[in-house]
């Protein structure tokens, strides 16, 4: 297994765990579209729908970061459930003294919700415990400190009050509700005994966030149901979706139950939606376009999608020409080499079938004293039944690479055409100079379409120019939506690009984004074959591509490679898809 890592403010993160932690995520959370990232402090954001694992967790030798990670999981995971999010809106204008406690007794809920759910998580956390009891055991600057670590301290030890100040203060709360009050409660019992003044923290929470969105979509406040939900959840059975081994034995461990593979695939179904994805033609104008797709997980649920046919310049014409004749000879070696093998089937013979016509010569099955005398030609189509979209990232670190990607790109119409294949060719690139909040315009230049790629020639690939950045696996997932819809029996996604999916808002996730888009395209039938252009690129940057794409990885190391790595890969493709 390969291994890829991710930039969290500047900390590399193996990538491997994070889609592991993604899948156990979402398996714990019940939320398909949940996501997992890496910050400061742990908690579940429910704004953003993201759940954030802390850096306590990396560097250290006294536990690996991937049971840190899950550490932080296992005993925060009941807060999409059991938290009551409109409620928290009061505590924004709160000290920091009141939000720590607040955050501390939610954080206690959260773990008695979880281990009564799947006692075994109970045993799970006792190494991650005594990792945080020894740091919360440390001298304090102040008395408020003091009470924030040995209040966290008693919930690690599982208490249910805590003597301090020659007061007694109660852990356990009820609800958001309760744990409101219980604060309000503490507050005033210390105020007399203690200054109140600190910035210390434990826990963290975006509070004016959450404000600010519970004005607009207020939260579920059918917080009692919700926890009555996570405790009763182990009586329902779930189909978990996940992609690796050990997310699997999570599951089992767990509690988990259900058959994976009895869930059915939403794939191949016509496309429901109804977005405002409008189909561009420059020069022409702006026409209502028939691109339905619309990609509804979090990390694209801002990008949006222009899908524009660029103009063909009369001048371009004779550049064009030139380029394919360059390399024509190498087209028609594969040509030639794929015509024969269809040829080959065409006019094979199949014997000694129980129909068809009568051998010449049936002395062997008669001394055999089998009844299969006869012979029949095959009938094989003259075409492949096969279907290609060529992808082509246009952000601006593919400026010295495109000329060399714009003539694979000919090479492989010059090809499929000749075989009477259909494809599409498209380059893409996230318009960075028209983003703004909450807004990610990603533009996809059509080249060529399934219709016209048996008899047109892709000639505004001459005006590739590089521009913006690339978002991925929003564009993956755009195009096998177009495929899924068309016939043939083979389908194929060939992607040119010379490094990692980067975007606005897409730094930190578009890796997993990315892989996942692979994976969803390869369970509709869709090969997706990267073609990555290693130009000074860093160990990482290649252990995280082929961790997206797997084995479909073609690497040269310049642009100039693809004219002559693509001609072969097609033809070990087609030869695959003949025999």
């Amino acid at each position: 297994m390969s291994y890829s890592f991710i930039k969290f403010n500047d900390e590399i993160v193996d990538s491997k765990i994070m889609m592991e932690l993604t899948d156990l995520a979402r398996l714990l959370m019940k939320k398909r579209e949940v996501t997992v990232s890496v910050r400061k402090y742990s908690y579940y954001d429910p704004v953003e729908n993201t759940f954030n694992l802390s850096f306590f967790w990396k560097h250290r030798t006294d536990i690996t970061e991937r049971e840190g990670f899950r550490y932080d999981l296992l005993t925060r995971y009941p807060s999409a459930f059991i938290n009551d999010y409109s409620q928290y809106g009061s505590m924004k204008d709160k000290g920091v003294l009141a939000q720590q406690i607040f955050l501390s007794l939610e954080y206690y809920r959260n773990r008695r919700a979880a281990f009564n759910s799947r006692p075994l998580i109970s045993s799970f956390v006792e190494k991650g415990d005594a990792i945080r009891v020894r740091e919360y055991s440390r001298n304090a600057a102040s008395d408020a400190e003091a009470f924030i670590r040995s209040f966290n301290i008693a919930i690690l030890e599982r208490s249910e009050s805590m003597h301090a100040f020659d007061a007694d203060f109660p852990l356990v709360s009820t609800s958001t509700k309760d744990s409101i009050r219980m604060t309000s409660d503490i507050i005033s019992t210390l105020s007399p005994r203690i200054s109140l003044n600190t910035t210390f923290q434990i826990h963290d929470m975006p509070f004016n966030e959450i404000s600010a969105f519970n004005k607009t979509t207020p939260f579920r406040k059918d917080a009692a149901s919700l926890e009555e939900h996570i405790e009763n959840e182990e009586e329902a059975t779930h189909s978990v979706d996940t992609k690796t081994d050990r997310d699997a034995e999570d599951a089992n461990v767990l509690g988990e139950t259900g058959d994976n593979a009895s869930r059915k695939s939403a794939h191949g179904r016509q496309n429901d939606h109804n977005d405002d994805v409008s189909d561009y033609y420059e020069g022409f104008g702006r026409n209502a376009g028939d691109n339905q797709f619309e990609d509804r997980g979090r990390i694209n649920q801002h990008a949006t999608l222009n899908v524009l046919r660029p103009k063909i310049k009369l001048s371009q014409y004779k550049d064009y020409q030139n380029i394919y004749e360059s390399y024509n000879y190498v087209a028609q070696k594969v040509i030639g080499d794929i015509t024969q093998i269809l040829n080959y089937k065409m006019n094979a013979y199949q014997t000694r079938r129980t129909s068809g016509k009568l051998m010449k010569n049936p002395a062997g099955p008669l001394m055999e004293n089998s009844h299969k005398l006869f012979v029949k030609k095959n009938t094989e189509s003259k075409e492949i039944d096969a279907v290609f979209t060529i992808i082509i990232d246009q952000s601006f670190s593919m400026t010295e690479h495109l000329a060399g990607c714009r003539n694979g790109a000919i090479i492989l119409n010059n090809i499929l055409r000749s075989l009477h294949i259909p494809h599409r060719i498209i380059s893409y690139h996230e318009d960075t100079f028209e983003v703004i909040k909450n807004h990610y315009p990603n533009n996809i230049y059509e080249h060529m379409d399934f219709d016209r790629s048996r008899y047109y020639y892709p000639v505004s690939l001459m005006d590739l120019e590089a521009s913006g950045d690339n978002r991925d696996g929003l564009i993956i997932r755009n195009e096998m939506e177009n495929l899924v819809q068309r016939s043939e029996k083979d389908k194929f996604i060939i992607m040119f690009s010379d490094g990692l999916p980067s975007a606005e808002q897409y730094n930190q996730s578009g890796i997993i984004d990315t892989h996942e888009a692979v994976q969803e395209a390869r369970r509709s039938g869709i090969q997706v074959i990267n073609m990555f252009i290693d130009q000074d690129n860093e160990e990482n940057t290649l252990a995280a591509i082929r961790n997206i794409y797997d084995t479909d990885t073609v690497i040269v190391h310049s642009a100039e490679e693809i004219a002559f790595a693509l001609p072969n890969l097609l033809k070990r493709v087609l030869t695959k898809v003949l025999m």
